[in-house]
């Protein structure tokens, strides 16, 4: 409720199509999809829509040309959506066009590598990065993490109110929150009363613990082609406990920050894989790679710390199972390997290829006219099925 930033978020869209078209589109933000918005839109459409996207509190739209949201005359209609209820920097809107002529553009001005849209009269239209504070109870509260609610403030004579917090009851504010003053866990900054904690804490008095950050599993790309690149609070993969400053992952995931995938089996670590077989990483994983007939192929997966498709290649783990083991999780019975008699090719494949594997049991259960092989055509005690009877 001090805080001076109050820019709201606005970003820009200029559709060009033929507005009297059947075609429609829809804006996916933070992954959530609006409504149909007609090529056709008014300003009201277009805001209705909008605000059906569960994320959108309420926005304002604004048409510079026109009364329909797309033009195909050599005119621009920029539109200016501004987000009048949700604070701070926000995630692009992102269009995906339906039964539009295939000449069709849909261009959104939102972020700092693309923020500004230039129209038939040359005139620069740009965006606007929100930067209303977006803190949880305000900074002026502490989150009851059991039922969503915030416990507001009322220490050394300020006292703040509402659901989130942001009303001063008590005017003007003469201190930082906390008893003592931010819980002499942080320093309190006499010119916007808010308490700069110490390393490993956190909360707007300082006194709740915070946990280790991870590289994000899920969050919205950073530019084209580049995620899972922003640090934060549990890796987005589990709940801080704020007593304790222990992240609780969830299922499938461990670490002190939930950064790995387990391997699925008895529990999330790498004692995994029902003791049949090694819970190893992706990098491990592909330098144990082995080509179709078995020889040794190693891959070196990861080894360039640049390359962002590799971003999972220590964080994801999987089984490597035993001998006589297979499965995601090391489950189930292998049966023997051959190579397919019919074929030219030496790869190995299980029964042979003339059989189906019994997993529970590990045996072949040969197709007819097929039964147990010395590996190389005669009969033999393989039981692979890669003798012709």
């Amino acid at each position: 409720p001090l805080s001076s930033e109050t820019d709201d978020e606005i970003q820009l869209v200029r559709c060009t199509a033929n507005a009297s078209s059947n075609g429609h589109m829809v804006f996916y933000f933070d992954g959530k999809a609006s409504s149909a918005i007609p090529v056709s839109s008014s300003v009201m459409t277009l805001k209705h829509a909008l605000k059906t996207i569960p994320l959108i509190v309420d926005v304002e739209v604004h048409y510079t040309t026109g009364t329909t949201l797309c033009r195909d005359d050599g005119m621009d209609n920029i539109v200016y959506i501004t987000f009048t209820h949700n604070p701070g920097p926000l995630p692009p809107l992102v269009a995906e066009t339906f039964d539009m002529d295939p000449t069709s553009v849909v261009e959104i001005a939102a972020s700092t590598s693309l923020g500004m849209l230039t129209d038939h009269n040359g005139v620069n239209h740009f965006n606007v990065k929100g930067n209303k504070e977006n803190e949880e109870c305000s900074n002026r509260g502490i989150c009851d993490q059991e039922t969503g609610s915030c416990n507001c403030f009322d220490t050394n004579g300020d006292q703040y109110a509402g659901n989130d917090c942001s009303e001063v009851v008590t005017s003007p504010v003469t201190n930082c929150p906390g008893d003592p003053i931010c819980s002499d866990r942080g320093v309190c900054d006499a010119t916007t009363k808010r308490c700069i904690c110490e390393d490993g804490y956190t909360g707007g008095d300082c006194s709740q613990r915070s946990c280790p950050h991870g590289l994000t599993w899920f969050g919205y790309p950073s530019s084209n082609n580049v995620a899972h690149d922003m640090m934060v609070e549990c890796s987005n993969m589990g709940t801080c406990l704020r007593a304790r400053g222990e992240c609780f992952c969830n299922d499938g995931f461990f670490g002190s920050a939930c950064e790995y995938m387990g391997c699925s089996g008895d529990d999330a670590s790498q004692t995994s894989c029902h003791g049949n077989g090694k819970c190893l990483s992706l990098r491990e994983l592909a330098l144990n790679h082995k080509n179709g007939d078995g020889s040794s192929l190693p891959i070196h997966y990861g080894s360039d710390a640049n390359e962002p498709s590799t971003w999972d290649a220590d964080r994801i783990f999987g089984c490597e199972c035993d001998g006589g083991y297979g499965g995601f999780d090391c489950t189930l019975m292998t049966c023997p390997n051959g190579a397919d008699p019919l074929a030219a090719s030496p790869d190995l494949h299980s029964c042979s290829n003339k059989g189906l594997c019994d997993h529970s049991t590990g045996l072949c259960k040969c197709f007819a006219g097929w039964g147990s092989s010395d590996g190389s055509g005669s009969y033999g005690p393989k039981n692979d099925c890669g003798r012709r009877q």
